[in-house]
């Protein structure tokens, strides 16, 4: 059945290269894991013509009965849900090619083992997109948790690398006992773990107890899609290879709370309480990120805090009650942020991964012009530029803001200024102006090769393509997945327009022009610098207050309640015990000689016992 090739395809790749991927070498590991994602991508293509005019449940397995229920596992192609997996499988082919050349240079050091791990995320991910129930869901969420752990850390070597895949793998976890709690408590309201048994019943439950669980569903959302307050991990991440990083955050693990909270929205509907957490969340995660990507000058981090404000961008669309438009900005969302970490990786790549910091960059733009025109169609997509596709998924969600309240609008409008001054301060600084890098690399940098390029070309096309035809997309989309139709918001449409402009301009007579010296600027303005630089110190907190904390209340406990209290017991008692053993030890000694004098001597003593009682009874 071509919807079962959808999701096991990639369970086979998995197999193969991890049983045979020491024979079949690491370019053959690259090519088996990127057919058969494409494979993947063909037959979700197919499930997905049909499944969004009807459709197609496919039931797999009954494996535990629970009472009058019977847990199974099984798959729901329906128009959200098939096109989800459309777009991950496509966007993850195009990944899993380019990273046959950015991971060319470490062939011969069992590079088979990062196609495989690669392999397990996609098929983890479409386990939470297509699964028919949410133990499904929480299998794929643990899996996608799993494989960013082994990617993520994939440089193991590396000590930063091994603390950001500890630190995602606990981040995820507090999220993940969230979402658990959150799906038994959903059991126990609606008596099925079934999606389409569940949602009928949502208007039979009683609202307090249905807002509990989806305060708790989102709660695992959170720390899935690094939201505030379990962000920290998100842009640490950056630390495994760069394809790892673009399938992360274009449309596969970070997207998934996106996404869950989509899948499961008539709960989420039924619970205002719950829809106002998801925009406050939503909308501090997306301003703190924003000002946290203006700031930084790792090439990665900045677009990885984007993801994290883009994100906050789709939660505060889901708690406006604008579904349509958080789907439709995750979809355009997943090519232009692919193409923007592939043209990062291409920069790292040319530079054979010795520079990270865009201000020791600068230039490029004549060494890699398919990189430089990749990166600017998608920064231009980011900031939200008619007539790219970020121009229209985002200003859809602004003027959802807008319609929800003035003030969160206003806050919409800034961080979309914000967020166009970040992206192109990061194009201006890596491709414009003088070639700082010269200064400490001494090698040629040219273009990467057409194993990455074709990639990002694709990437780019699309984004110009869906953006081109963005109005009607945005219609057909959302009439697909059961959102609101909404037409463009003229006045919406013209201020972001006039603020992605401004947002674009103030950095090239900053960091191009020099007008202004930003090394001045900088100091005037350390502390505020300081501040959104480490996330309003949220990342400090955790590792030294919290993670710091933790250490030192075990660290006590050890030199005081184990070494002083239980040791102490345990020492105490040893010389009795010590003497006990000894006395036992005398007559236990294995000497049949002793045991004989001592069966004498019992014998002996019973019959004085004896004699003594009878002489008694005589006298």
């Amino acid at each position: 059945m071509v919807e079962l090739g959808v999701i096991f395809t990639p369970l086979i790749a998995f197999l193969i290269i991890l049983l045979f991927g020491r024979k079949i070498g690491d370019l053959g590991s690259g090519i088996i894991a990127s057919v058969g994602a494409g494979l993947t991508t063909l037959f979700s293509l197919v499930v997905a013509l049909k499944a969004i005019h009807s459709p197609v449940h496919v039931k797999l397995y009954d494996f535990l009965p629970i009472g009058n229920y019977t847990l199974s596992l099984g798959f729901y192609f329906d128009s959200l849900s098939s096109l989800m997996a459309l777009v991950v499988t496509f966007v993850a082919t195009l990944i899993f090619v380019y990273s046959i050349g950015y991971m060319r240079d470490e062939f011969g050091k069992w590079v088979f083992k990062f196609y495989a791990y690669l392999s397990l995320f996609l098929f983890a991910m479409l386990l939470i997109v297509l699964s028919d129930n949410l133990l499904g869901i929480f299998f794929g969420w643990e899996g996608v948790g799993l494989a960013s752990y082994l990617l993520i850390g994939y440089y193991h070597e590396q000590k930063k690398a091994t603390k950001a895949s500890f630190e995602a793998f606990v981040m995820n976890r507090i999220g993940d006992w969230l979402f658990i709690f959150g799906i038994i408590y959903s059991f126990y309201l609606f008596k099925t773990l079934e999606i389409t048994q569940i949602f009928p019943k949502v208007e039979e439950v009683d609202k307090y107890a249905l807002g509990v669980a989806t305060m708790l569903l989102f709660g695992g959302a959170v720390g899935k899609s690094g939201q505030f307050p379990l962000h920290t991990w998100l842009p640490n991440a950056m630390a495994g290879p760069t394809p790892v990083s673009a399938l992360l955050h274009a449309a596969t693990m970070v997207a998934a709370g996106v996404y869950m909270v989509a899948r499961l929205y008539p709960m989420f509907e039924a619970t205002p309480q719950t829809l106002k957490l998801i925009v406050l969340i939503g909308a501090i995660t997306m301003t703190m990120a924003a000002l946290a990507g203006a700031v930084h000058n790792d090439i990665k981090k900045i677009i990885a805090f984007s993801t994290m404000s883009q994100l906050g961008y789709m939660f505060v669309a889901l708690g406006v009650g604008d579904k349509g438009g958080a789907m439709f900005h995750l979809t355009t969302h997943a090519f232009f942020k692919a193409l923007l970490f592939l043209a990062a990786g291409a920069v790292i790549t040319a530079f054979h991964h010795h520079l990270y910091d865009i201000f020791k960059m600068g230039g490029l733009k004549k060494y890699m012009p398919v990189t430089y025109v990749a990166f600017m169609i998608g920064a231009l997509s980011l900031a939200g530029v008619f007539p790219f596709s970020g121009f229209w998924s985002k200003d859809r969600i602004v003027a959802s803001m807008y319609e929800w309240s003035g003030v969160l609008g206003v806050l919409g409008t800034i961080v979309a200024f914000i967020t166009a001054y970040y992206a192109f301060r990061e194009g201006f600084l890596v491709f414009h102006g003088r070639e700082r890098w010269r200064e400490i690399y001494d090698k040629d940098v040219h273009e990467v090769e057409g194993v990455m390029t074709v990639p990002m070309g694709l990437l780019g096309f699309l984004t110009v393509l869906t953006g081109l035809f963005g109005l009607w997309l945005e219609h057909w989309y959302v009439g697909l997945i059961g959102g609101e139709e909404k037409g463009i918001h003229l006045s919406v449409a013209l201020v972001s327009l006039g603020v992605a402009i401004a947002g674009i301009w103030l950095p090239w007579p900053v960091y191009v022009k020099k007008v202004i010296d930003y090394n001045k600027a900088y100091e005037s303005l350390k502390f505020i610098h300081t501040t959104f630089k480490e996330q309003f110190f949220t990342e400090k907190l955790y590792h030294n207050v919290v993670a710091g904390g933790y250490l030192t209340y075990s660290r006590s406990l050890y030199s005081t309640v184990e070494r002083l209290f239980i040791d102490g017991i345990v020492n105490a008692t040893y010389p009795i015990v010590e003497l006990l053993g000894s006395v036992l030890k005398f007559f236990q000694n294995g000497r049949l000689s002793w045991y004989v004098m001592g069966l004498a001597t019992g014998l002996t003593i019973i019959v004085l016992i004896l004699f003594a009682i009878t002489i008694r009874g005589g006298l």
